[in-house]
């Protein structure tokens, strides 16, 4: 089903007028204007998580330099033994 709102694109549909084909139409209008504003908001979530990953990842970097040697970490020789 083309639409008479998207004849404009493409001039070489004909009108027919046809009440039932407009109320298709309009939904579909109403559908692709809904998907877009979707598209919209999910492009927008996703910047937002991607800014608050890279804050976290900066976070714990910093956090990372803080953290005491781990189990498998050479301990200092506190007091000269080599034993």
């Amino acid at each position: 089903m083309r639409c008479p709102r998207l004849r404009a694109a493409d001039p070489s549909i004909p009108s027919r007028g046809d009440p039932a084909r407009s109320t298709g139409c309009d939904t579909h209008v109403a559908v692709l204007g809904r998907l877009d504003v979707i598209e919209e908001t999910v492009e927008k979530t996703v910047e937002h998580l991607e800014a608050e990953v890279k804050g976290l990842l900066s976070q714990l970097e910093g956090l990372a330099w803080n953290l005491p040697p781990g189990p498998f970490s050479p301990t200092p020789d506190l007091l000269g033994d080599d034993h």
